[in-house]
């Protein structure tokens, strides 16, 4: 009985892949060794064994790709000219074709850092891994003034509808006089744009609603302005500090009645004359939500029995300051992120050491139903570091549809290693607390879930690739990903920049990764020109230890 045991040991420490094999059939690593794990991460050991470990340089179609969807079957793409979603099936890398092909190729035992220059298989591979499912012309018509933003679009219901934005440049317009006064913090150095949302049915293949929103400011960039949060989903608009509030049923988008914005619902507006010509210059009551911030503050003050020159000082900043981020924590707990309004002048004021000083930032979590401010935390607040390390994989909002568990971001691995001694001092605390912070709120669905990009079972270099959806500064050597465990080498990223010297324009890396299977997108962009490159599992590759 010993034996078995210590061989069930040993066999759980194996790298070897038909132990994995083994351990995942038996349900062993589920039942014993990570019982107080989530259900399925038990299965983060197994991607250890099947890796990416080949390197294919490919051409694709004109398109530019933009993203898996949550349960891997579909590969989204906008056409050329950004007017057109493109929907491929992608077929698996088990597929008979792509294995003929790797065969035909000889690809052999290559080294996946040297890559693969293959002609039949550069030109080949794309398609035998996709296949194009439809193509939806979207701004057309009435919209064809519109683009698509390639950089955004949202998945619901676990992807069967997605959303996408289209956008235009609106020339010599001019904000109506009453806005001034609707909204109070209306911000003016922003260039209004019209925007139109699409709600695109996946499986059907056609587009459910349209949603305008004209003359307004929203930041679509990596999902930046959109939050969701099941079914509800949150549109900030920076141009007039207001939070539009949508649940989407039966595939369409249905507003709320009451937005989150500068004056509370039960407030009966009634627009003055116009008579009183408004400008930005004309000082307007402060809003109901920095209301709520100062009362809460206050009620702090005389808590703590802190001196109340700390509540004066902070008032002038508290009524000038916007919103820049926000987030839904739940379906009625929003989390905003305020800011200094920038000044007129264009000199950055600057700290001892010579850097740009950081803009001061204030955290609110608001309660919408009862519209009530339940927490406010400066930027260096060490309380509100201790919620983002407890509840970071929460707050990113983005789970495996296979492996179950968050993805665990370098970010976080390094506070939660660093961050949380209880020997640390107070001035240390206080310079994470500046240092992370900012990571709140997060952008919604700004994570990709693929187990390789799992800090917790891989080490690499955040730097240059990391779960967190933006273009990286292109790597002149192979990205090397060590098993944390072991520090043995898993498998390479071959993503060297054409140029391996300073001068010349900056090159950029951006990865599309499956959610679960062993298939990684490298692009490579210098100026106009992009690069892509495939990573992808084969057996026969050997990966070279070195050291």
């Amino acid at each position: 009985m010993v034996l078995e045991k210590l061989a069930l040991d040993q066999r759980m420490k194996s790298q070897n892949l038909v132990h994995m094999l083994q351990n995942r059939e038996s349900g062993y690593t589920r039942c014993h060794k990570l019982s107080q794990s989530a259900p399925l991460s038990y299965e983060r050991q197994f991607y250890k064994a099947i890796t990416p470990c080949l390197t294919i340089g490919i051409l694709i179609p004109p398109v530019y790709l933009r993203k898996f969807t949550p349960d891997g079957s579909k590969l989204l793409a906008f056409s050329r000219d950004q007017r057109s979603c493109i929907v491929y099936t992608y077929k698996g890398i088990g597929s008979n074709h792509v294995g003929d092909l790797l065969n035909e190729a000889d690809v052999g035992d290559a080294e996946n850092y040297k890559g693969v220059d293959d002609n039949l298989l550069k030109s080949k591979i794309f398609e035998r891994l996709f296949e194009t499912k439809y193509v939806l012309r979207l701004c057309q018509g009435d919209s064809a003034r519109y683009y698509l933003h390639r950089e955004f679009s949202v998945f619901l219901e676990d992807g069967r509808y997605v959303l996408l934005a289209g956008m235009c440049i609106l020339n010599g317009c001019n904000l109506p006089i009453t806005d001034y006064e609707r909204y109070p913090d209306l911000f003016d150095k922003l260039d209004p744009f019209s925007y139109i949302f699409f709600v695109v049915d996946l499986q059907q293949g056609i587009v459910t609603d349209e949603v305008q929103l004209p003359q307004d400011a929203i930041c679509l960039s990596h999902n930046h302005g959109i939050s969701i949060y099941g079914n509800t989903i949150a549109i900030l608009s920076r141009l007039r500090q207001t939070i539009y509030i949508y649940e989407l049923v039966n595939g369409r988008l249905i507003k709320h009645e009451h937005e989150v914005g500068p004056r509370p619902r039960d407030c009966a507006f009634q627009a003055s004359s116009l008579s009183a010509m408004l400008d930005v210059n004309t000082l307007l009551p402060i809003t109901h939500i920095k209301q709520r911030v100062l009362s809460f503050l206050y009620r702090q003050i005389q808590q703590d029995g802190q001196k109340y020159q700390d509540f004066y000082k902070n008032f002038d900043f508290i009524e000038n300051m916007i919103i820049e981020k926000m987030q839904l924590v739940d379906s009625d707990l929003i989390l905003l992120r305020y800011e200094q309004r920038p000044k007129d002048t264009d000199v950055t004021p600057m700290l001892t050491t010579g850097e740009p000083e950081p803009p001061r930032r204030l955290y609110v979590f608001y309660r919408m139903s009862n519209e009530d401010v339940i927490g406010v935390y400066h930027d260096d607040s060490v309380d509100l570091l201790e919620i983002v390390v407890q509840f970071y994989d929460k707050m990113c909002n983005v789970r495996s549809m296979q492996t179950g568990d968050a993805p665990s971001s370098p970010t976080h691995h390094f506070i939660r290693q660093n961050c949380l001694s209880p020997n640390k001092s107070t001035h240390f605390m206080r310079q994470a607390a500046l240092r992370f912070n900012p990571s709140v709120p997060v952008s919604t669905q700004s994570f990709s879930t693929s187990p390789y990009l799992n800090y917790n079972v891989f080490y690499y270099d955040d730097r240059l690739v990391s779960p967190l959806e933006r273009p990286k500064a292109s790597s002149t050597e192979p990205i090397v990903f060590r098993d944390r465990e072991t520090n043995l080498i898993k498998f390479r990223l071959n993503t060297k920049a054409r140029r391996a010297h300073d001068s010349g324009p900056r090159e950029l890396c951006a990865f599309i990764c499956h959610p679960f299977e062993p298939l990684v997108i490298s692009i490579q962009k210098c100026m106009h020109v992009y690069l892509y490159k495939l990573h992808i599992y084969n057996h026969s590759t050997t990966v070279k230890q070195t050291y």
